[in-house]
């Protein structure tokens, strides 16, 4: 689990503050798309400046189709249309979690589980996925 990581306990607010700092968290963050959990938080946001919990799968050609269809299923649809929906959600999430990578380091602390803060890659990286420039440009 990554011995001698320094940990910071977010309640104390004694972590690394300048822009671009990354750090380790007693705090563990769980993606609300692929459930991928991760302790590491970036500095950092544009325009304003905050603490970002990052979905480490979040760059991802998999990851935004299935963000896609659970932002699709909070929109109003028929009773029967959600729950063919949700059963494909449910499919796909079992279908790709041999994908989901963790990113945790440190004796982190899974009772103070909170959800990340961005699912929004801008890794470039990924040349096979689209998604973020049609997203950007729609």
């Amino acid at each position: 689990m990554g011995e001698g990581v320094v940990l910071y306990d977010m309640r104390k607010k004694d972590y690394p503050n300048k822009r671009g700092d990354t750090f380790r968290t007693l705090q563990v963050f769980k993606c609300w798309v692929c459930h991928a959990l991760t302790n590491r938080v970036v500095m950092g946001g544009y325009p304003g400046y905050s603490c970002a919990t990052i979905c480490p799968n979040s760059s991802e050609c998999w990851h935004h189709e299935l963000e896609r269809k659970i932002k699709w299923l909070r929109n109003p649809h028929p009773k029967s249309y959600k729950e063919e929906l949700q059963e494909e959600i449910n499919a796909e999430r079992e279908d790709s979690a041999h994908l989901v990578i963790n990113d945790l380091e440190g004796a982190y602390d899974k009772t103070l589980e909170q959800s990340v803060s961005h699912v929004c890659s801008f890794k470039t990286d990924n040349s096979q996925c689209r998604h973020f420039m049609h997203d950007f440009f729609r």
